[in-house]
């Protein structure tokens, strides 16, 4: 008896041992579109494969045949989506992904969505429709992005027998204009309705990643939905914040008129066009975009205040020679503040970014100084509204909020994963418009760069993000129709909800992401694209707490305070193993066992 019931356990350890071995794979459908000989476009298949192994995070790509340079990139960023989006543990393991295609070159972003899809699937081990096929970019937030070539595509789809191609909402290519009639307003073609009349397969538009999974696995892994909690802490400081950069702007405008100074029509009508986009926002509780409409009209009436009085050279010499002094002592009391929580990073992110534009604006005044010419006045009416703005912002260093870990250490690592991130994106994009058209991306990497080796961490956490969120702004736009742009705004502002909404649910209220959300939502109707870019710094901002871990009670600290000794743990098990292995024998031979192990 005991002899099989060991041989039963050794068996038994064996088997777990070899099916832990076995690698499963998955696999989805790719639609791919080549050029033919003659220009046209026809669309084929391809076949995308992934295999998990226990790892470190790291991607390896093989294709079949050679793939177009942002592939690798490409497949990157989608792997990386998808365990953002569902908080998956991809650190502990590596993934070998394939991609078999008959056309010649195989390019990755219009492979995202299902690399995101299939990655998410793998990771969770989900049962999933193959029949399905899905084609679109996969963007920040898990927003799902069109491609070119969507109608041969879904062509190409039916030709193979799939059932459903999942498109990006807002997808359609134009129709053939007329022949001679170039006034005619360009008409697009509803691909849906053309599959459904001319195609053997159903079109399905698809907004964001929850939605892909739900069509490949019936599986709804985002079901809630959440409205986000403002913290009321957070609203009664910003409510102070905006009444001191609105007070300063109207003190502003009575010390012009006490001191006789005119207001021409096209300044006055732009701070009047602030200050009521200002009482608008305000009436809406989103003090954030008051205060920052106020913080505008307080510059431009500031630069007129300056202009009219003309004040020599040797007194804005020393306004700016008092603020240069000033930002150091606030940079001094910076150095001393406890920074715990993650309202409290923020609190230190947002106002090193304003005094280091302050100390920009010193830069440029001591650089041009002697030119004639030059807006003086402008730099030093911007540099003072930027200082106060910075002192204002501090009030936020009393609010509560969960305890993290935001040492040195973490925040370097988060610099970097940040930059690492941003000239990814950067590199993705310029693949799009070229690398002219993404210098000003490339500027904010280099100054996260910068702050980096000054050891300007915080500093460095914000151009990096903002780097990314141009970049991810810009990758979220492309393809889109002009009309189309208000539902990826919309798409976006609902991804940024979730994250934020999380987030402060866990008592980690990103007082930052939420004022930028709050911020974009004011901008929408009128300005899409920068709604967007501030949706995307409103999404990094939202999710920043993912770097740093929580403080851990002094149980939770225990074994690593107290360690045990492996060979002990060792006998342990041991121990455990034999006492249900003679569990399982009758008592009279375990007592005929025990008598004689103690003899």
């Amino acid at each position: 008896m005991k002899k099989s019931l060991m041989f039963l356990f050794i068996l038994l350890v064996l088997t777990t041992s070899a099916l832990a071995q076995t690698q499963k794979q998955y696999s989805l459908k790719l639609l791919a579109v080549q050029e033919n000989a003659n220009g046209t476009l026809s669309g084929s298949g391809a076949d995308l494969y992934l295999e998990l192994k226990e790892g470190s995070g790291r991607v390896f790509l093989d294709t079949y045949p050679v793939p177009k340079m942002d592939t690798q990139i490409s497949t990157r960023f989608a792997k990386e989506i998808a365990c953002e989006q569902y908080k998956l543990p991809c650190h502990k393991y590596d993934f070998i992904y394939t991609i078999k295609a008959e056309s010649n070159i195989i390019g990755g972003p219009s492979a995202g969505a299902a690399i995101a899809a299939l990655t998410t699937i793998a990771m969770m081990d989900l049962p999933y429709n193959q029949e399905t096929a899905i084609t679109g970019t996969i963007n920040s937030g898990g927003v799902i992005g069109p491609v070119g070539g969507t109608k041969e595509k879904i062509e190409a789809a039916s030709h193979l027998g799939l059932k459903t191609v999942l498109i990006a909402k807002g997808t359609a290519p134009p129709s053939l204009p007329k022949e001679n009639n170039t006034n005619t307003t360009e008409e697009y073609l509803n691909l849906t309705q053309y599959a459904a009349e001319n195609l053997s397969t159903t079109v399905v538009e698809v907004s964001d990643l929850d939605e892909v999974i739900f069509h490949l696995t019936g599986k709804n892994l985002n079901h809630k939905i959440t409205e986000i909690k403002e913290d009321e802490e957070y609203t009664a400081i910003m409510g102070d914040l905006r009444d001191l950069l609105c007070n300063r702007a109207d003190k502003a405008e009575v010390e012009l008129k006490k001191e006789g100074i005119p207001l021409n029509e096209s300044i006055l009508e732009k701070v009047r066009q602030q200050k009521g986009k200002s009482d608008n926002a305000t009436l809406e509780e989103d003090y954030y975009s008051a205060a920052s409409y106020c913080f505008t009209a307080s510059i431009m009436l500031r630069s007129v205040y300056y202009q009219e009085k003309n004040p020599a050279l040797s007194i804005v010499w020393d306004r700016f020679l008092m603020l240069e002094k000033e930002v150091a002592d606030v940079e001094q009391e910076l150095s001393e503040q406890k920074i715990e929580t993650i309202s409290d990073l923020q609190t230190l992110i947002i106002v090193k970014e304003r005094l280091n534009d302050v100390k920009e604006q010193i830069a440029k005044f001591k650089e041009v100084q002697d030119e004639k010419g030059e807006d003086f006045y402008g730099l030093l009416s911007y540099a003072e509204e930027r200082y106060f703005s910075a002192r204002a912002w501090m009030q936020f260093f009393s609010m509560e909020g969960k305890q993290l870990v935001l040492d040195k250490e973490h925040l370097q690592q988060s610099c970097q994963q940040k930059i690492f991130e941003a000239e990814e994106r950067q590199q993705y994009v310029a693949l799009f418009i070229g690398e002219v058209n993404t210098l000003e991306i490339s500027k904010k990497i280099v100054a996260a760069k910068e702050a980096a080796a000054k050891n300007e961490l915080e500093l460095c956490l914000m151009k990096a993000i903002q780097a990314k969120g141009d970049a991810n702004a810009v990758l979220s736009a492309i393809g889109l129709r002009p009309e189309s742009l208000h539902e990826a705004v919309e798409s976006k502002s609902i991804a940024v909800k979730k994250v934020i909404a999380e987030n402060s649910a866990d008592g980690k209220f990103p007082i930052l992401g939420y004022s930028y959300y709050q911020y974009a939502k004011s901008l929408q109707e009128q300005q899409p694209f920068t709604t967007l870019i501030y949706l995307e710094y409103a999404l990094e901002m939202s999710d920043l707490s993912i770097y740093f871990p929580e403080e851990k009670t002094f149980l939770e600290t225990f074994p690593e305070r107290f360690p045990l000794d492996k060979k002990w743990l060792e006998g342990f098990a041991v121990g455990v193993i034999l006492a249900i292995l003679l569990l399982q024998i009758k008592p009279k031979k375990v007592k005929k066992y025990l008598k004689r192990i103690l003899n």
